[in-house]
């Protein structure tokens, strides 16, 4: 990340536990609560916000990578100089969100319009996870589909695919579904993969480990079924391979894991411009991280409903407040990210404070 064209007087730091509303269960997490740092940048009277919360299991970092990171990485940036792109792609994530914030503040435009965003109005999926099934998945998806839900995705892992996935299109006939098997699939054990093609699913989601791109490309030909890639895209050069391929990938890119809303911009033109199926994910963020994701959702070439759901889906509280409507979330148009944060309930959630340069 360069030094943004503002000065930097000070980053603050907060270690946040915000608890779950329920066990969050996926082939390779399980949470209680998310373990996050969150990042405020000050520049002048301008405060920007950013979060980074890798997720064990399924992130490349763990959260003290992230804390020495971001304090090493704030540091560079209050002395004047630029950020560190060895640093954990969640951290660029938290500091560009927080330059991004400032930055339309000072321009007094929104952040998804600084970045090209068309349309602030962004459908929504949802997600069930791994544990549901028999009835108590019918009503779970049902829920969900009366609540106005775009497109509903059931977590999957072997042995716990081919029913499952069955059931969730009998009780949903006509509705837009996919499955995500988080890298859990192997080939002697993908047979599940092969028998869920009939099902008219949007895509199927991570079939293989992040790394096992020959496997995936070889379902990928083998299937009617689009193939969606999140783990194994890391990076704007994993883009570039998929976008070159000829095949027709779908692409969850996730600002959080490739590092940011700039990359995670430059990956969405990207395959855009490839013909490939395009939508926007998260990583169980708070409002503050949800709000960063947001605006990369409003991009032109994002043609499937986004996985940013309303904080009362995860959080009892949340550090900010967000609503939907009808399946579908609307990016401020307050300048910068245009969140508003909830001052008592970061108090309440913060478990530890550093800070770097002036003003504290």
């Amino acid at each position: 990340m360069t030094h943004p064209e503002f000065p930097i007087d000070g980053v603050e730091i907060r270690e946040v536990r915000l608890p779950l509303r329920r066990s969050y269960r996926s082939a390779s997490t399980s949470l209680n609560e998310r373990h996050l740092l969150v990042v405020a940048l000050h520049s002048g009277s301008a405060v920007g916000w950013g979060e980074c919360g890798p997720v064990p299991g399924y992130s490349a970092e763990t959260i003290e990578e992230c804390r020495a990171g971001l304090l090493r990485a704030a540091r560079h940036l209050t002395a004047g100089g630029a950020g560190d792109e060895t640093t954990p792609a969640t951290v660029r994530f938290a500091l560009g969100s927080a330059v991004a914030d400032v930055r339309g503040q000072l321009q007094g435009r929104p952040c998804w319009q600084t970045i090209g965003g068309a349309d602030p109005g962004v459908e929504i999926g949802a997600v069930i996870g791994i544990d549901p099934e028999g009835e108590e998945l019918v009503v779970a998806a049902e829920a969900l589909a009366a609540e106005g839900y775009r497109r509903i995705k059931l977590k999957v892992a072997p042995g716990r695919c081919l029913d499952r996935t069955r059931l969730l299109r009998t009780t949903l006939p006509d509705s837009d579904l996919a499955v995500d098997a988080n890298g859990s699939f192997l080939p002697d054990d993908d047979a599940e993969l092969r028998g869920i093609d009939d099902l008219g699913l949007l895509f199927i989601e991570q079939p293989y480990p992040a790394r096992a791109g020959r496997m995936a490309s070889e379902l990928a030909a083998e299937v009617a079924t689009p193939i969606c890639l999140d783990e194994s895209i890391a990076d704007l050069r994993d883009a570039a391979v998929a976008a070159n391929s000829g095949l027709g990938w779908v692409l969850n890119v996730k600002p959080a894991r490739v590092g940011g809303i700039e990359t995670a911009t430059l990956i969405t033109a990207m395959a855009t411009a490839a013909g490939l199926g395009v939508w926007t994910g998260g990583m169980l963020e708070s409002g503050i991280g949800k709000a960063a994701a947001l605006a990369v959702a409003t991009l032109p070439g994002m043609t499937m409903a986004a996985e940013l759901g309303p904080s009362r889906r995860h959080f009892e509280t949340d550090l900010v407040t967000w609503r939907m409507d009808e399946g579908r979330l609307r990016a401020p148009d307050r300048p910068g990210l245009g969140i508003e944060i909830d001052v008592e309930a970061l108090d309440r959630f913060t478990t530890a404070v550093e800070t770097v340069g002036a003003g504290f």
